[in-house]
């Protein structure tokens, strides 16, 4: 209530939202917070007279003015176990001090500084935690009361991860080549709905693509008994994503939407591997062998993966940063394989960019939820 206009973009890697009327911004904040998962709240609210438009009468975004940052109330930790915690958010993210009631995505954390954090959480506290748990509990003081309660045995890949909680129609995210979901949790900002990861645990040895399409539509069916269904895959992911709509399709279920994030339905580039460099010291051993037998699995199976042909319309996100043709490219190598219409939007970023807070200011309303 009070918001005649409002509008979201990306600042520095941080979201600004902007709005006209009469609403309080720390209101609408609180309100957010609890609409969004936590990382995709924006950090400041300006209220404006109005929003500064073109001569075409389109946004100014350059005429917006950049926030000024204020620091929220302290909440001091109140324990040995949640002063050692804050300390080890306050190195891994580079922040001086750290509040109990502060979440790790609120401070600029992201499912890489998740890594690292939970690195840093075996390396100083001795304790085994998990990325799964810090997306579940990312304050300092809900994880403290996590690990008191329960110990960290959540397992690191499960073969459903909840991104984002809501009511209505869920949108399933499949996972990247290395098997996991987490990266989508930053698509909370600009869909309505649940957001719900599907992943390749450890236990998952498909036989071929489809095979795992199978699987996966299996596991979306027990979170969703029945369509219509909402599906988004990123790279590889896409690929799934297809198989998976085409096998809903099979099974006698309506797929509604379908999103691939700059996926080509054949491989074409098959000298990639998992940078182990990267990843060392940020993961334990057993989830570095399970992501890079997730990624060789993937890999093969891509490579003799022919597509089917789905039913329905497909809208298609393309990186065009160094590839001016990328979008047409993507169009017609889909085609064949979509009954309805292909609907391409390019972005000016790369594909490994695609999941990052600037890309998602680019096509976030193409997600079929308006960014709040």
């Amino acid at each position: 209530d009070g918001v005649d206009q409002a509008v979201v973009i990306a600042r520095e890697e941080r979201l600004v939202g902007y709005l006209t009327g009469t609403a309080d911004p720390a209101v609408v904040r609180t309100r957010l917070a609890d609409l969004l998962p936590v990382h995709a709240v924006p950090a400041a609210i300006i209220v404006l007279p109005a929003l500064p438009v073109t001569v075409n009468g389109k946004l100014d975004v350059r005429a917006l003015p950049a926030p000024e940052y204020r620091a929220g109330a302290y909440l001091a930790p109140r324990t040995a176990a949640e002063a050692a915690l804050a300390a080890v958010y306050g190195r891994v993210l580079g922040v001086e001090r750290v509040g109990v009631d502060e979440s790790f995505f609120d401070l600029g954390g992201d499912s890489i500084s998740a890594m690292r954090l939970v690195a840093a959480v075996r390396a100083d506290l001795g304790i085994e935690l998990s990325v799964a748990t810090v997306f579940e509990a990312p304050t300092v003081q809900a994880l403290g009361e996590r690990l008191t309660a329960e110990g960290a045995a959540t397992p690191d890949i499960a073969p459903v991860q909840v991104l984002k909680t809501g009511t209505g129609v869920p949108l399933f995210c499949l996972p990247a080549v290395s098997g996991i979901s987490w990266p989508y949790q930053v698509l909370g900002g600009y869909v309505d709905g649940p957001i719900i990861g599907i992943q390749q645990p450890a236990t998952d040895a498909p036989g071929s693509l489809r095979e795992m399409a199978a699987t996966y539509a299996g596991r979306i069916q027990a979170e969703q008994p029945s369509g219509p269904y909402h599906l988004l895959g990123w790279s590889f992911g896409g690929v799934v994503a297809h198989a998976v709509a085409v096998e809903l399709q099979r099974r006698g279920a309506a797929v509604a939407r379908l999103v691939l994030l700059d996926a080509e339905p054949s491989l074409r580039v098959t000298n990639q591997a998992v940078d182990r460099d990267q990843l060392a010291g940020i993961v334990d051993d057993g989830l570095m062998e399970l992501l890079v037998r997730n990624f060789d699995t993937n890999v093969a199976l891509y490579r003799e993966h022919e597509a089917g042909r789905f039913d329905g319309d497909v809208v298609v996100v393309a990186a065009a940063a160094d590839d001016d043709g990328r979008g047409a490219f993507l169009a017609q190598s889909w085609r064949p394989h979509v009954a309805g219409t292909v609907t391409v939007h390019e972005v000016r970023r790369g594909h490994h960019e695609m999941l990052a807070v600037e890309a998602l200011a680019e096509y976030g309303r193409y997600l079929g939820g308006e960014a709040t």
